[in-house]
């Protein structure tokens, strides 16, 4: 029986997914079951919740819980860099500062005062990330990361006025269960609980596909 142009389309999205799934066990990508997933919707993305920062010079920061600012120093860095790094791929015709820059700005300046970075490194707008909590672990004996996020653009040019803002509030990971620590080494599930926080932050400013996230506890221990 002849099948419609439509019903072949549909069969042959089923069939590239299908053999996406099935590499999953084998790599443990969850960007592969978001692919998937992709698939099947046809190509679903949604357009960026701000996209101020399109053609801009535009500087990330971010700035550690103060009650820990030395001991998560470290990761709040990469959590920009991270972050940078993603704007910069993503959004037309931005042209990001790099995070060397940052870095030694932070080194000589005073934290406290992190508005003046915009104008230090030329930047047109500043985008804060306030990191109001962070751990990694879930009791001791296993990790599940937790995080209070905000995140704040400002108009650099218009003495910091505010562009955007955003309360994430608590970002988990895993979600719904948590990941026994002999599995991984503490700066491996660092640095993939960073990646997610990263991308959690970063798709506000550019067109994305929503469920790229999706099932990523089922992936958590792999």
């Amino acid at each position: 029986m002849d099948r419609s142009p439509c019903s072949r389309r549909t069969l042959h999205k089923m069939a590239v997914a299908l053999m996406l799934l099935s590499l999953i066990p084998s790599t443990g990508c969850h960007q592969l079951l978001a692919t998937s997933i992709w698939v099947l919707q046809g190509g679903n993305v949604v357009p960026a919740v701000c996209d101020k920062l399109e053609g801009k010079r535009v500087v990330v920061v971010c700035r550690p819980p103060s009650s820990s600012e030395y001991s998560h120093a470290g990761a709040s860095r990469i959590l920009a860099r991270n972050v940078t790094q993603l704007l910069r791929e993503n959004v037309p015709k931005i042209d990001m500062v790099d995070s060397r820059e940052v870095d030694k700005w932070m080194d000589e300046s005073d934290w406290d005062n992190m508005e003046e970075l915009g104008g230090a490194v030329k930047a047109e707008q500043l985008l804060v990330i306030d990191l109001e909590h962070f751990d990694l672990y879930k009791g001791k004996t296993l990790y599940q990361g937790a995080a209070d996020l905000k995140i704040t653009l400002y108009d650099v040019e218009d003495n910091n006025s505010i562009l955007w803002e955003k309360d994430l509030g608590e970002v988990l990971f895993p979600q719904n269960s948590a990941i026994p620590i002999q599995d991984k080494a503490p700066k491996q599930f660092e640095r993939e609980y960073i990646g997610i926080l990263a991308r959690r932050i970063a798709v506000y400013f550019y067109k994305h596909d929503p469920n790229a996230d999706f099932a990523l506890d089922a992936l958590a221990n792999r």
